[in-house]
């Protein structure tokens, strides 16, 4: 426990970098390190790659000079997509169909609101603003 300790109070300033190199080399070949270190590094019974992570600091802070960072995790492979099926495929194109409509709503939507309380001025009908443009039937409407 008190190897421990003393580990904790040489982690500050310039010897972290060095203790942190050295317990690179112990976990890499444990023969390397003079063996009061390797005594020490063996009680803190840690995975060297959360020790290692540990001690280069935070992901965004500079790498100290010499210093490596552990390898990256191996990637999987993908694995390949199944084929879309004919309902994948109108449910996309309902879904694209769908944002078309609320855009025109977006951009056009003003040119069918009642803005004239006299009447003066019947507003006109305007096919972009229209469902069944798009594709969308009555049928559609509760989906």
């Amino acid at each position: 426990m008190a190897g421990v300790d003393l580990l904790a109070t040489a982690m500050n300033g310039g010897n972290a970098a060095f203790i942190a190199d050295l317990y690179a080399k112990w976990v890499g070949e444990p023969g390397s390190v003079d063996p009061d270190f390797a005594s020490l590094f063996a009680a803190l019974n840690d995975e060297a790659k959360s020790v290692l992570t540990d001690a280069m600091g935070a992901s965004w802070a500079p790498r100290p000079i010499g210093f490596e960072a552990p390898p990256p995790p191996a990637v999987l492979p993908a694995k390949s997509a199944a084929a879309p099926t004919g309902n994948d495929r109108a449910a996309t194109l309902d879904s694209v169909r769908a944002l078309m409509l609320i855009r025109a709503y977006r951009v056009r939507g003003h040119l069918e609101a009642d803005l004239d309380p006299l009447k003066l001025k019947q507003p006109g009908h305007h096919d972009e603003l229209d469902p069944a443009s798009y594709g969308f039937g009555p049928a559609d409407m509760d989906r």
